[in-house]
């Protein structure tokens, strides 16, 4: 359902349709690799500038995450928890997709030296080091107007796994929310600055993250101490 409601139009810089359909390569694949990342149109800008995408634009030590579809890859955006990523629970957001497209000889190299993997959910692929434009992969820029994917639905991506994040039935613990029981989420104190040692409903982390200075503009900000912000995929 999520998917069926964020994709709202494509149009591309290039004047190409976006075709997000790529078979999923569990070994070795006999034909090219085409991968998805979302930013900002004021990252896009900026990973224009430098010619490059690179694990730590993402909060990620060793890999870029290529997601297998565009769906996907806003998806993934939302985890990472800049100030576009928060407002896409409510909001409609643009966002500018970068297609990564890898050709056959590419791929074969990549999987046999192992600096491309499948992700573990199956939804894309893990690849390890930079990525440079034109030497790397060919690129292409895409613009995606998404509809708001609604508040459970971006506390779903946001609260995930990669925030030590659990999920569970109730009340929200904040004093004087007037949310009605339902899922609540807490994070490990580390990765919420405290405030997620209790569980929460997913307007209240929204508000929260929104107004509290606990999300970025930008990939490019400096992270915030003890919060894994831009962090696009989960282990």
């Amino acid at each position: 359902k999520m998917a069926q409601a964020i994709f709202a139009q494509v149009s591309s810089w290039q004047h190409r349709q976006c075709d997000a359909r790529v078979p999923d390569f569990g070994h070795i694949p006999m034909a090219g690799l085409v991968g998805f990342i979302a930013f900002s149109e004021q990252d896009a800008r900026k990973i224009e500038e430098l010619g490059f995408v690179a694990p730590q634009h993402f909060g990620l030590r060793r890999h870029v995450p290529l997601r297998a579809t565009v769906e996907d890859a806003i998806h993934s955006a939302l985890r990472g928890k800049t100030r576009q990523g928060v407002l896409a629970a409510t909001e409609v957001t643009e966002w500018l997709v970068l297609e990564v497209s890898l050709s056959p000889a590419q791929v074969g190299t990549h999987f046999l030296q192992e600096t491309i993997l499948t992700s573990p959910d199956r939804k894309g692929w893990r690849m390890h080091g930079n990525i440079k434009f034109h030497e790397d992969a060919s690129i292409a820029w895409h613009t995606c107007s998404a509809h708001p994917v609604g508040l459970e639905a971006w506390a779903a991506q946001a609260m995930g796994k990669a925030y030590g994040a659990s999920r569970q039935t109730g009340a929200c613990c904040r004093a004087g929310c007037e949310t009605p029981r339902g899922w609540t989420w807490g994070a490990s104190p580390a990765a919420s600055g405290g405030y997620g040692t209790k569980y929460y409903c997913a307007p209240c982390w929204n508000e929260y993250y929104l107004e509290e200075g606990r999300c970025q503009d930008s990939i490019f900000d400096e992270a915030i101490e003890g919060d894994s912000t831009l962090r696009q995929d989960v282990d």
